[in-house]
């Protein structure tokens, strides 16, 4: 694999830190629990974006957050970055926000939402969110937020489940009707894992690298590489909860997805990793106390835009 100092030594590069986090703070439920604000979940910011991470997808969160994430940012002289609110509430909520390097990134616009309502069953398929980016350069990079419905709500294997990716992939086809060639990346806690249908079917997304370079409606995914058995202290997943599932502890719900742009034209230094590693300092939090997810994270270069 190529590394970053390659790129350094070609001259000017673009290094690109993207990571995704449910922090439990605020389910997007009407009466839900919310929970309160905890030094672990600022420091769990803080740290990420002290890894130069340059765009940060958060889920469960409400406009209150927002608010105390702009101050955090300012406080911990993280200026540069920027917070947009992605925050919706009524009786279907989106429960979003994304951190972005304005170093990095000149704009970052709210686009529509994939969000309908099936034809067929009448249900509200909560299938994510688009914003567009602008690098410096003016190249546009589009993303993507998702917080599925909980396997509570549409169970394993159901057809609603399947809905939901393809409703998220109507928007992108969409977005690449307008714009073929342009960048697009999927965050999101999906309440599946890399191998079910709504994922590979339903969004159209292959673990296989060289399977997607050749078809360009195709997205990379990279975190079937976070399945199976984990060495050491790593976690069974990026979904810890107790009830995750039966036997293993965890699951890989929390995913970052690329188009084939990014197989073209970068390389993937850290392709898909799930952060456990998040230091709390004097705190005696446990991880449990601030989220039943881990945040998870993607590291690319490319030598130039």
């Amino acid at each position: 694999m190529l590394s970053t100092e390659y790129f350094r030594a070609l001259g000017e590069f673009v290094e690109l830190k993207c990571a995704w986090w449910n922090c439990r703070l605020s389910p997007p439920k009407n009466g839900a629990t919310q929970y309160a604000i905890t030094d672990g979940f600022n420091a769990t910011v803080c740290e990420l974006l002290a890894r130069g991470v340059d765009i940060l997808g958060l889920c469960e969160v409400a406009r209150v957050h927002v608010s105390h994430l702009e101050q955090l940012l300012e406080d911990y002289d993280l200026a540069r970055y920027k917070v947009l609110d992605l925050y919706s509430g009524g009786k279907s909520i989106d429960d979003f926000c994304l951190i972005y390097n304005s170093e990095k990134f000149s704009t970052a616009i709210p686009l529509e939402s994939a969000n309908i309502r099936d034809a067929l069953s009448n249900t509200w398929l909560k299938a994510g969110v688009f914003t567009q980016l602008q690098f410096m350069s003016g190249e546009n990079l589009f993303v993507g937020l998702s917080h599925w419905q909980s396997r509570q709500t549409f169970a394993e294997g159901s057809v609603n489940r399947l809905r939901l990716g393809q409703a998220l992939r109507n928007k992108i086809n969409e977005i690449m009707d307008e714009s073929p060639s342009a960048p697009i990346i999927l965050f999101g806690d999906y309440n599946d894992e890399p191998y079910h249908d709504s994922i590979v079917k339903g969004i159209g997304a292959s673990r296989d690298a060289e399977f997607v370079r050749k078809r360009p409606h195709y997205f990379y995914n990279p975190y079937w590489g976070c399945l199976g058995y984990r060495e050491g202290t790593l976690p069974p997943g990026s979904y810890v909860h107790a009830s995750a599932i039966e036997g293993s502890g965890g699951a890989v719900y929390d995913q970052i997805l690329f188009s084939s742009h990014f197989l073209q034209n970068w390389i993937f230094q850290c392709a898909g990793s799930i952060v456990s590693d998040i230091p709390q300092n004097e705190s005696k939090l446990l991880w449990s106390d601030i989220s039943d997810h881990y945040p998870v994270l993607s590291h690319l270069v490319r030598n130039q835009l």
